[in-house]
């Protein structure tokens, strides 16, 4: 173990005084430095006068308190003069900064001329209170009583393990269930992320009580650690890291707080909110927060305008940062619910698709361990569907969502996927589950089994791999699309046979003659009106047998009967009790005409307001009804008092309405419309 000197240590290079003729801070900052926890930040200044800021920033409960106290020394020098002075510097929670005026730029003029200077600033600390002095572990040392090695991206760490198992019981669990007993390396191959090694360290340390030092790039890694293994001292130390992190905005503190279910961090967010442009800059992310957060969120917007405060938060100083570098894309992978092994079977409103292959011979004997490497492949009209192998030995099912005609992301496409593999013969596995596609997650992995299950001769060659048995894998891939929003499926130009024309005269009198059998009863319709009026019709009617049977929910069954009406000509009037499965079983059916009047008539309809009518837009999966009602909203207020109870919305209907405020102008002050 080293236990650190408690000392800073700051060294401007290079400066030259002709390049400061405006008050710009330079600035430098130290991660935990000196003491656990702490972080220190200089800020050097030449305008009028030459200037230095140091300050300290725990990371910690806000209402601890602690000080530091120590002597500053700075000096400036270069090769041909030197010029340094020592002061007292006493840092505390109440004042964690310290700052001292160095003398004028006509007096540095003077002291160092044209030449280019150094500046050089050291503070040795002689007394502190509430504060530990940094200590670091050296894992990579074998100790004598260092019984366990465990391997990191090839990083090997020998700690004790009835000190780590004491302080993290979750990982001896992980241990016994992967590896067999007595493993004396322990590769752990799960952790692949660019800063696994460092994280991996960084709770180490934490659980052999030494020094926690992390970055905003490392934290959601080791967020992710925290949770893999149970460990809750990290993750309250990463939210005290969060909760204090400069650099971080307002809508990135919510997302790490919503990935890693940070209680503490969400209530420090909402609790220093300054004003609504704070939480207009970033509102885009709101994709990536829970539900209940976008609740809180409307009722923050609602509560600071009826304040009037409009501002944005002071400027941190800090470029802004890429949530996608910082998580590493946590969020990348969904949150997945499983099906029941025996999903019911769809009825005809459903879209479905369905992808059958064989593994193909030719890719066998190649390298395996690539990205470009697939064993199929294949685009079908609504999904992309691969097969790979994962970095972990295993099938890996990628399947992309490829239908995307919209720039809206308040979009998602609910699925039902049935995976299917026949290998060896007779062998079989099956795996479903129940998904959901939109904008942040256009595509989705399955990880199947193991590669040496299918090819129990090994993968140096795949066909030696079969072993005796010959028969080469093949994957069935089913999708059940069971609900789309946000989007209009078009179909194919070619997806069915060109239907002909048909003579007005049989379209206006109708023979309604031939029965086709729904939900256990009789409907006598005319083939070829339907024929004309719809494409999916067609291809029903392409059966021999008779009566056909057209496969229906029991409460669809009155408005089926109505939209037959509606096709066959005759007079059906809309309501609210089936206007809303007449418009589904119309677009289930490609009879834009009758899904047309439909929507026509919710938008006329006096009976409902417009936020009612988005609920229905949202609930029964109208986009354009959806599409016509944003666009209505054009006044700011009218749309603020929506917000007035936003726990009756759905996720998708706060969606919709962030995205419409996104749209509209920010609240503004009075002075500032006078001004406009």
């Amino acid at each position: 173990m080293i236990r650190q000197e408690p000392k800073l240590y700051f060294l401007y290079e290079n400066v030259n005084l002709d390049s400061f003729f405006k008050p710009e801070p330079v600035c430098q900052e130290l991660d935990f430095a000196a003491f656990e926890d702490v972080h220190a930040k200089s800020v050097f200044r030449i305008g009028k006068n030459a200037d230095l800021e140091i300050s300290l920033r725990r990371d910690g409960p806000p209402e601890h308190s602690w000080l530091a106290r120590g002597l500053m020394k700075i000096v400036l020098w270069n090769e041909n003069f030197e010029i340094d002075g020592s002061y007292p510097a006493i840092f505390c929670n109440e004042k964690p900064f310290h700052m001292i005026d160095l003398m004028s730029r006509k007096a540095l003029r003077s002291e160092v001329g044209d030449d280019i200077f150094n500046v050089e600033i050291s503070i040795k600390f002689d007394k502190w209170e509430g504060l530990k002095v940094m200590k670091l572990f050296q894992f990579d040392h074998r100790y004598l009583d260092s019984n366990l090695n465990l391997n990191v991206q090839g990083q090997d760490f020998y700690v004790r393990s009835k000190t780590l198992f004491k302080e993290i019981p979750a990982f001896r669990e992980y241990l016994e269930q992967n590896f067999e007993p007595g493993t004396k390396k322990y590769e752990l191959n799960e952790l692949q992320g660019e800063k696994s090694v460092a994280a991996f360290n960084t709770m180490l340390q934490v659980a052999f009580r030494c020094t926690f030092i992390t970055n905003i790039h490392e934290v959601g890694e080791l967020l992710s650690l925290a949770f893999r293994f149970d460990y809750p001292t990290l993750k309250q130390k990463c939210e005290y890291y969060l909760i204090n992190e400069p650099e971080t905005n307002w809508m990135e503190k919510l997302v790490f707080a919503d990935l890693y279910n940070l209680l503490l961090l969400k209530h420090h967010v909402f609790s220093h909110t300054i004003g609504l442009a704070q939480v207009y800059k970033n509102l885009h992310l709101n994709r990536l927060l829970e539900t209940s957060t976008l609740r809180s969120i409307l009722s923050k917007l609602t509560e600071l305008k009826k304040l009037k405060k409009y501002d944005d938060a002071p400027s941190t100083g800090w470029n802004p940062l890429c949530l996608s570098e910082i998580t590493e894309n946590r969020w990348g992978r969904m949150k997945r619910n499983p099906l029941c092994a025996n999903a019911p079977e769809p009825d005809i409103t459903a879209t479905f698709e369905r992808f059958e292959s064989t593994f193909m011979p030719k890719h066998f004997g190649v390298e395996l361990i690539t990205p470009e490497f697939c064993f199929l492949e294949s685009t079908m009209s609504l999904f992309s569907y691969k097969v790979q192998l994962g970095p972990d030995h295993r099938l890996l099912f990628k399947i992309d969502w490829n239908d995307v005609r919209t720039g809206n992301f308040v979009w998602s496409v609910g699925a039902s996927v049935f995976l299917r593999l026949q290998y060896l013969g007779s062998e079989k596995w099956e795996y479903s589950e129940r998904i959901r596609f939109d904008n942040d997650h256009q595509t989705i992995f399955f990880d199947g089994i193991h590669i040496q299950k299918v090819f129990p001769g090994g993968v140096e060659h795949l066909l030696d791999g079969l072993g005796k048995n010959s028969t080469l894998p093949k994957v069935e891939i089913m999708i059940v699309v069971e609900s789309i929003k946000g989007l209009e499926l078009v179909p194919a130009e070619n997806s069915l046979e060109a239907v002909e024309e048909m003579d007005d005269e049989w379209i206006l009198q109708p023979s309604r003659n031939h029965p086709i059998v729904c939900c256990g009863k009789y409907l006598y319709v005319d083939k070829e009106v339907l024929r004309s009026k719809s494409r999916v019709f067609t291809k029903i009617f392409e059966q021999t047998y008779e009566p056909i049977t057209i496969p229906m929910s029991f409460e669809k069954f009155e408005s089926f009967s109505s939209l037959l009406d509606i096709l066959h000509g005759e007079d059906v009037f809309f309501n609210y009790q089936n206007v809303f499965h007449i418009i589904e079983l119309s677009r289930a059916f490609e009879t834009e005409e009758v899904l047309l009047k439909g929507v026509d008539w919710l938008i006329e309809e006096p009976g409902m307001d417009k936020l009612e009518k988005l609920e229905a837009a949202d609930k029964y999966s109208i986009p354009e009804l959806q599409r016509h009602m944003t666009e209505s909203i054009v006044d700011v207020d009218e749309l603020y008092a929506m917000f007035k109870n936003p726990n009756r919305f759905s996720r998708r209907m706060l969606q919709i309405l962030i995205e419409r405020l996104m749209n509209l102008p920010i609240p503004a002050s009075d002075e500032d419309r006078e001004f406009e």
